[in-house]
């Protein structure tokens, strides 16, 4: 197992996550496998809690972190650049009972009383593993630590963000290219991964239409949402275009315009101090000015292994924007299209700057025909 990638300042991630801690009365956090482990090791284990998985990095407010792996796990993690060294990693052998290495681990660092916070999102089995094996412990909820650390990127996050991005500016190209009337969907989204990989992606991002693949060919008059999230060394975009088959009706073509100067017109409104629900409002009224409907929130923000994270850009987040946040601005509306509810939409992510904010994704809003 080879020690700590250089790109990331492991111990730096883990005294703020102290910090915080301190603050909040956790004795120690338990990381399931996902983004969060990821962000404080440099590896994750396949996504599962327990029973399926016991895949656990334990960080104590004072002393050494601690993993707990199957040996399956731990044999994939030899070939990783991770921040944890091999004597802190304890293995079970699948279908053996973890219990007594996780309370031998927990026991280890003195955790046997305290707060022993976890995500929002863990496992309900690894909330009760860890209550039978430290009983007279308390298990949080530390969503909003890890939430804290994740949401305010440092540069070299911003820069793999960015670099996802001109990946999918690529394969937004190739789906400019590749989709025409009478072709298959699933034909397209084969081209369109091929370029999203071939450009660097590290996954296969693609979404939108392509997200249930179809032998349905292609027809004139179809708005094709082309939404897709490739990533750079874990870190992920996420955008969006319309590719549309013929001439778009003339209400179409308009509403994929009102989307382009929405999302310009948010982008200027963006700056540190701003909260995310003063973001929201102010795009879902530009939409609502244009004889719109706003459907979804406006945006969320994006970072390690894909999905949604914090901030969440909609009404009621009071989180003030900081520079080093990224996070998409997505105005649209739905039509009724394929056979489905269909959006029309631009979705391009940004970074917030000292005095303002700038779009990381360098695909052109014009309206693409085919």
């Amino acid at each position: 197992m080879s020690k700590a990638n250089i790109t990331y300042d492991w111990e730096n991630r883990m005294d703020r996550a102290r910090t915080l801690m301190k603050e909040n009365d956790i004795d120690a956090l338990y990381v399931d496998a996902g983004a969060n482990q990821y962000y404080f090791t440099g590896y994750s284990a396949y996504e599962g809690g327990w029973p399926v998985w016991l895949s656990a990095f334990v960080l104590p407010l004072e002393g050494e972190p601690g993993f707990i792996l199957s040996e399956m796990h731990r044999d994939i993690m030899e070939h990783a650049e991770t921040a944890i060294s091999a004597d802190a990693v304890t293995t079970y052998r699948d279908g053996d009972d973890p219990e007594p290495l996780l309370r031998e681990l927990f026991e280890d660092r003195g955790i046997e009383n305290g707060t022993i916070g976890i995500a929002d999102d863990a496992w309900f089995g690894d909330g009760e593993l860890i209550r039978n094996v430290v009983p007279k412990t308390d298990v949080v909820s530390a969503q909003h630590i890890f939430e804290r650390l994740r949401m305010v990127k440092d540069d070299t996050e911003i820069e793999h963000i960015r670099r996802a991005n001109e990946i999918a500016a690529e394969a937004h190209a190739a789906a400019a290219e590749c989709i025409e009337e009478g072709r298959a969907e699933y034909e397209a989204a084969m081209d369109i991964t091929e370029a999203m990989l071939a450009a660097g992606s590290d996954n296969m991002g693609l979404g939108g239409v392509f997200r249930d693949l179809r032998q349905r060919t292609f027809e004139e008059g179809d708005i094709v949402d082309v939404d897709m999230g490739p990533q750079y060394e874990h870190y992920a975009t996420d955008c969006a275009r319309n590719v549309f088959v013929g001439e778009p009706d003339p209400e179409h073509r308009r509403a994929y315009e009102v989307c382009s100067e929405c999302l310009n017109a948010t982008m200027d409104m963006v700056e540190p101090g701003v909260t995310a629900h003063e973001v929201h409002t102010f795009a879902e009224e530009y939409m609502n000015d244009e004889g719109y409907d706003q459907p979804w929130k406006i945006g969320h923000g994006i970072g390690l292994m894909g999905g949604h994270e914090a901030p969440q850009v909609q009404q009621g987040d009071e989180t003030v924007l900081e520079p080093g946040m990224v996070f998409v601005i997505d105005p649209g509306i739905f039509v009724e299209g394929q056979g489905q509810d269909t959006p029309i939409h631009i979705e391009d992510p940004v970074v917030v700057t000292k005095d303002g904010c700038e779009n990381l994704h360098p695909y052109t809003h014009d309206v693409i025909t085919v």
